[in-house]
């Protein structure tokens, strides 16, 4: 099956739902979810060709990049999605221990600032550069300027925490590398950078962060809630999640939700992996679930009803496992400085009810998902997939030599 590739500005991207109107429209876009309304074409339609929506960048302005350290920073921190919720709130927790610098990945650099600003983040505490996941070329230019521009040469924390969920959609969409984008933006992103980022990890012996859910293992009650996370053989991701599968990991039909699940699952067993491979170079990489957080961003394509209404009064006042951002900042910065984190191949989680005082509440060890044992070969498939895509387009590694 062939893919018809359309560029789009961002803020345009969810309006588009035909591949065919989009061809012939002269104008923007609008269309309602079910249909597609533009130039000539007012009818409810089904087509062959699926969408491929190509990001453009958000026009930004061209800021002087390099780090404007403090004279007490000594330790370099990456969080990606660090523009909104956990990670900007991780960022945060981070820069009040006084030591350390924040490069903040984000997709959109002015909303970075601004969000940076809103928190009262000193200026020479942080440093935002465009990431966007969903284009590796994006991730591989995020790399070298944080090398040539912002002139990073070691790190000390990688904190993979952007994600995207778009509980509504019908159909699977699918970035300009040509693979779903859940599994990419949540995932085969962030492992791309782990993998390009690992040389300046083992120079300070640092640390790999995933952020991760409950609901990625049908071991917690959460996770029992269905569509639930299934890896499955993993065939899917060794046909590549392209345009002629169906999206999902397993192969089995799309859902929206279980492929948010199924990322985050990856997740979990990437840090696995990265863990049998690099911790004997003194490389620690742990997963944290911080808790919920239910007025978190991921939820912004709910219905209002719940996620401004139900969800919150459900965690708040029902279960008591609400908890909010600056919390759960606080506890992904622990997670990525405190020796007592350190045992790398660990999934933290807090127990107790943070509604009753943070003092009820202390973090453990927790069981990782029961599909564990296919943490190798996901991540040999999810590489492969990588180099696939990069040959592709030309794109190269920002390394020599494997690492």
């Amino acid at each position: 099956m062939q893919a018809l590739f359309v560029s789009v500005p961002l803020y345009q991207e969810r309006h588009i739902v035909c591949a065919r109107a989009a061809t012939r429209a002269p104008f923007p876009l609008r269309t309602p979810r079910n249909g597609c309304f533009a130039a000539g074409h007012r009818h409810h339609c089904q087509h062959p060709l699926p969408l491929v929506v190509q990001r453009l960048p958000v026009a930004r302005r061209h800021h002087a990049l390099h780090l404007r350290m403090g004279p007490k920073q000594s330790q370099i921190a990456v969080i990606t999605g660090a523009s909104s919720g956990v990670g900007l709130y991780a960022a945060r927790a981070l820069i009040n221990k006084g030591n350390w610098h924040i490069v903040m990945a984000c997709r959109d650099v002015d909303r970075a600032e601004r969000a940076a600003n809103s928190v009262n983040l000193p200026k020479d505490a942080y440093t935002v550069l465009h990431c966007d996941l969903a284009d590796f070329a994006s991730v591989l230019k995020f790399v070298r300027e944080l090398s040539s521009v912002a002139r990073v040469d070691h790190l000390d924390a990688l904190i993979c925490n952007a994600a995207i969920w778009h509980p509504r959609d019908k159909k699977p969409r699918f970035t300009v590398d040509g693979i779903e984008e859940t599994m990419q933006v949540c995932h085969l992103s962030h492992l791309l950078l782990c993998r390009e980022l690992l040389p300046k990890l083992k120079i300070s012996r640092g640390r790999i962060v995933f952020l991760t859910t409950q609901t990625h293992s049908p071991n917690s009650l959460p996770g029992k809630i269905p569509p639930q996370a299934r890896l499955g053989d993993l065939s899917g991701l060794a046909a590549g999640l392209g345009p002629q599968t169906t999206g999902m990991v397993d192969s089995g039909p799309f859902e929206p939700t279980k492929a948010y699940k199924d990322a985050k699952a990856a997740n979990v067993l990437t840090m696995k992996a990265l863990s049998d491979r690099y911790g004997r170079d003194g490389v620690t990489s742990v997963a944290i679930f911080p808790g919920c957080v239910a007025d978190s961003n991921l939820f912004r394509e709910k219905r209002g009803w719940f996620r401004y209404v139900f969800f919150p009064i459900l965690q708040k006042y029902i279960t008591r496992q609400y908890v909010p951002n600056d919390e759960a900042g606080r506890r992904v910065a622990e997670v990525a400085t405190q020796g007592q984190f350190s045992d790398s191949g660990s999934y933290y989680q807090w127990r107790g009810k943070y509604t009753e005082g943070r003092e009820k509440t202390k973090p453990q060890v927790i069981e990782p998902t029961y599909e564990i044992d296919k943490a190798d070969q996901l991540y040999e498939l999810s590489l492969d997939l990588i180099d696939q895509a990069l040959r592709r387009r030309g794109l190269k590694s920002t390394i020599l030599a494997p690492v």
